[in-house]
């Protein structure tokens, strides 16, 4: 039955392609690929290939057809046809040489690798791909064992490191990754001196020293196996000195590898006892222990800094780690003391604030609400006139929040507004979208519907606006609201009345408003059409970037040989991957075949580089491109007036196969895991954050090793987070299992995506609801609420402009 019904589809496509002319060919195939419906896009040029077998290969449909069997997975069909095209000398011939080695690589063959990429090198010396090729070709050689062929592949290659502008040597990453293997295969070969030169030079030529990046810590690794012998791997080496145990701790440390910063720390306390940075050390120990979550080891560290050193200056860090750990144990009375015990010691210190702020949340995860509302109203007094006072007046109003206690919330947050500072981005602060947000929600509690919509009509709604989007959800379940629903009609005829105004700025406050209160079609459709007219005349809102998308491929099927002259065989390239729809090796040819561009031609080039940068998953180069011409747009900037395409590109979609493939079979919504990744990374897959997280998905170490676990890759190492196919997988797993924790509540997960879901617990459990609006202004630390904001804002423009499946609405 298969069988039969494969021929019959085969007639469909073979009568159908018969029947169109060549441009309806080409369009159908382009569209098929384009739409990711690779057997249909498949099966088409294979009829082509049968029926039209010059047109086939004169527009190069033989390297189009590999490429989409290998997205398709037959990679037998991929490595024939990239074969094909290599053999008679297409202009493709180095990406299918690159293509067959990378198959090659994969399928373990390092010999068949190795000769294709020699082809390529010889063949191509001008190619943009010479240097990848160089580079893995060297790595070839290192997996195979060929290590002095390896230090000849790359050795010559690495120059000195250049001199920064504060006169540090700094190397680029891509040389960094040549010289640590340099560095590698000088030791596999015996050659301790070399290799220790090369790891050495590793930690002094870093873009940033507070930043240690992965070959930072592959050299300190590489110097402690030299430094303490081959039978002494694990164990300090006794010739080191104290700081140098303290940098390469440092270097652990920040990425996360505690055990190995331990290593280090424990030497500089047991080796050098009298030295100054030992309370540091002993700090650190504690510190490590506390990111790893180990509370009851952390401790006992931070005590022993303060009972050792107690007038050392890290003994005041150790005293407020120590209560927070304390916290975390749930042993509140020790956690209390030692928070005093900093206040009365450090009266005087800037963070004493923090200690007294502390105490509340500690009262608070206790159940001792009655006590934490009481200790608010001390520190208000105890900071009175000052920013904590606010901060401390915001924990009371949360309390009565969460006890329904609306006139007293309601009277709390009508005095933090009169207040003359903000607290906005304080751990436990709020900013003023927050503050008019729980006006409003407090309002309609109350059943004061009137000045609840007025509050909520108050906050501006944009692509960036978290609060006011969610004001503008709470307008929608008012507007269906039997005892609301008439107060919002009332307003919504009011503004619609003030749409004759000849103040365009009244104008456009009124239809913004109007937009918020009504999902009516035909009076959306008006209003938006009344909104152009305003923003048209108001010069903030009409400067908003333009450009025309350039259309340097050609755009019609070949259908004899022609002689078609280029600048470069760069342009040529990019001509011809465009015309195939090969956008992710397309936009990179077109790049560095730009020359010297006029002002306005490179405005849309720039822009066209973007799309092209876009469609080919490279989404980085186009938020990158698209955000700043942004910034200088108003927040409120109607999001159903930005220009798709230009929506497209500050919020893309990249990858979209690999969300498909891994997010939807965990009933994950790919659109959410965008929304986290463009916040995450910026769809950078080779970035590393301050906290030592890696990839797109900006995964830390232990994170990326519980989910490894799951997913039984025993073979995972952090490196593999830089594959965008293991981060979105990781990705997928992870949010799956918070979603189990916190269901249907993408806020929560999003929080604990960032802060942790044992943070997340805590300030779900001080709410005493599990609705979004009430639990969100708990969350403590102020990056995970501007994290959430940030994330649940592109998560409701990407639900606007895809569907559940990434298409473009």
């Amino acid at each position: 039955m298969r069988k039969f019904a494969a021929i019959l589809l085969g007639f469909i496509f073979s009568t159908a392609l018969l029947a169109q002319t060549p441009a309806e060919v080409h369009f159908a195939i382009h569209a098929a690929a384009f739409d990711r419906n690779y057997p249909t896009a498949i099966e088409q040029l294979r009829i082509l290939k049968t029926k039209e077998l010059a047109i086939f290969q004169l527009n190069n449909y033989d390297y189009l057809l590999a490429r989409l069997s290998e997205k398709n997975g037959d990679f037998a069909a991929a490595m024939a046809g990239y074969q094909g095209v290599a053999a008679r000398n297409s202009i493709f011939k180095e990406y299918a040489l690159w293509h067959i080695s990378r198959i090659a690589h994969s399928s373990g063959n390092l010999m068949l690798e190795r000769i294709y990429l020699q082809e390529l090198m010889l063949n191509g010396p001008n190619s943009l791909l010479f240097d990848a090729a160089k580079n893995r070709l060297a790595r070839s050689w290192f997996d195979s064992g060929n290590y002095d062929l390896a230090i000849k592949a790359l050795d010559a290659g690495i120059a000195q490191p250049q001199r920064s502008s504060n006169s540090r040597l700094v190397e680029s990453p891509i040389l960094r990754e040549n010289r640590l293997l340099v560095a590698q295969s000088y030791f596999r070969t015996g050659n301790t001196a070399a290799a220790r030169e090369n790891f050495t030079q590793l930690l002094g030529s870093m873009a940033n020293p507070a930043q240690p990046d992965d070959f930072a810590l592959a050299a300190v690794e590489g110097l402690d196996i030299l430094d303490a012998g081959a039978g002494n791997v694990g164990k300090p080496a006794l010739s080191l000195g104290d700081f140098e145990h303290l940098r390469r701790a440092n270097i652990y440390q920040f990425n996360r590898d505690f055990t190995g910063a331990r290593l280090h720390y424990s030497a500089i306390i047991n080796n050098y006892p009298a030295s100054g940075i030992v309370p540091d050390a002993i700090y650190q120990i504690g510190r490590g222990y506390g990111q790893a979550g180990n509370f009851t080891e952390a401790v006992g560290w931070f005590e022993r800094v303060v009972e050792q050193f107690p007038d050392h200056p890290v003994s005041k860090d150790a005293l407020l780690q120590a209560a927070l750990a304390y916290s975390r144990l749930t042993k509140s009375n020790e956690a209390t003391a030692r928070y005093k015990k900093y206040i009365e010691k450090y009266p005087d210190d800037e963070r004493v604030d923090r200690a007294y702020l502390n105490i509340i949340d500690v009262l608070r995860d206790q159940g001792e609400e009655i006590e934490a509302q009481k200790w608010a109203v001390k520190v208000q007094e105890v900071f009175k006139g000052k920013p904590p006072e606010a901060v401390a007046l915001f924990s009371e109003i949360r309390i009565y929040i969460s006890r329904n206690d609306w006139p007293k919330a309601r009277a709390g947050l009508e005095k933090l507004q009169s207040y003359p500072y903000s607290v906005a981005g304080v751990p436990g602060g709020a900013n003023a979208s927050e503050i008019a947000f729980l006006n409003g929600f407090v309002l309609e509690q109350m059943q004061r519907y009137e000045e609840a919509i007025d509050r909520y009509l108050s906050i501006p709604d944009g692509r960036n606006e978290y609060y006011g989007g969610r004001a503008t959800e709470r307008l929608k379940l008012l507007a269906n609201d039997e005892v609301a629903k008439p107060i919002i009609n009332v307003k919504l005829n009011f503004l619609t009345a003030g749409l004759q105004s000849k103040d365009p700025d009244v104008q456009r406050t009124n239809t913004h408003a109007a937009l918020r209160l009504t999902e009516t079609p035909e009076l959306r459709t008006i209003l938006l059409e009344n909104l152009k007219k305003a923003y048209s005349n108001l010069s903030a809102y009409k400067k908003i970037p333009g450009f025309k998308l350039l259309e340097p491929g050609r755009r019609e099927i070949a259908l004899e040989k022609r002689s078609v002259r280029f600048e470069n065989i760069h342009r040529h390239l990019a001509a011809e991957l465009l015309f195939l729809g090969l956008y992710d090796e397309a936009a990179p040819e077109f790049e560095v075949s730009a020359g010297n561009l006029q002002s306005t031609q490179s405005k849309d080039f720039d822009y066209t580089l973007a799309v092209h940068y876009k469609r080919g998953d490279k989404a980085d180069r186009a938020i990158a491109f698209a955000e700043p011409l942004w910034r200088g747009v108003p927040a409120d900037y109607q999001i159903d007036l930005i220009p798709k395409e230009q929506l497209e590109l500050l919020y893309p979609a990249p990858y979209p196969d690999l969300f498909l493939k891994y997010a939807s079979p965990r009933n994950i919504d790919s659109r959410f895991l965008l929304a986290i990744m463009r916040q995450e990374s910026r769809f950078r897959p080779d970035v590393k954050s301050y906290a030592a997280a890696r990839g797109l998905m900006q995964f830390i170490s232990a994170t990326a090793e519980k989910i490894a676990g799951e997913l039984g890759r025993e073979d995972f190492r952090q490196d593999d987070l830089y594959n965008p196919s293991t981060a979105i997988l990781f990705g997928s797993q992870y949010a799956s299992s918070l979603f189990k924790l916190f269901p249907n509540q993408p806020q929560a997960v999003a929080a604990s995506y960032n802060g942790g879901e044992d943070n997340m617990n805590r300030w779900l459990k001080r709410s005493h609801s599990d609705l979004p609006d009430r639990y969100v202004p708990e969350i403590a630390f102020s990056q995970t609420k501007d994290y959430v904001y940030k994330v649940m804002a592109n998560y409701r423009v990407y639900q606007m402009l895809y569907d559940e499946n990434l298409k473009v609405r």
